[in-house]
């Protein structure tokens, strides 16, 4: 690598995108508002239980699988929680997508 710097890629299928989409725990309307963190891979149970016992007023997440659905009441540039924390927590790598940017990931998948 030429400037020393490492990237990581997360690639995931259409049906990946759809299973992760599906199963957004929130109702319709946090869901338009919320945003899907998509991790390299599923945390361990115990490190799940660890960081669900942290709560701030106003942030709700959810971590299913190898996604964490999130919902700031206040808007993310406000937010606690952010793909950094998780994945430190996590110790893996994510990429965050707004409910906006899945359907839209979505459509271009289908075509």
């Amino acid at each position: 690598n030429h400037f020393g710097f490492e990237v990581s890629v997360l690639a995931k299928t259409r049906e990946d995108l759809q299973r992760i989409f599906d199963a957004c725990p929130f109702s319709e309307d946090q869901k338009k508002a919320s945003h899907f963190m998509m991790l390299h891979k599923a945390p361990a149970k115990e490190l799940v239980t660890e960081a669900s016992e942290k709560v701030y007023e106003g942030e709700d997440y959810q971590i299913l699988n190898d996604c964490i659905y999130y919902f700031y009441e206040k808007g993310l540039g406000q937010a606690k929680f952010n793909v950094n924390y998780f994945e430190r927590k996590f110790d893996t790598f994510a990429t965050a997508r707004n409910y906006n940017t899945m359907v839209k990931l979505l459509s271009l998948s289908s075509q």
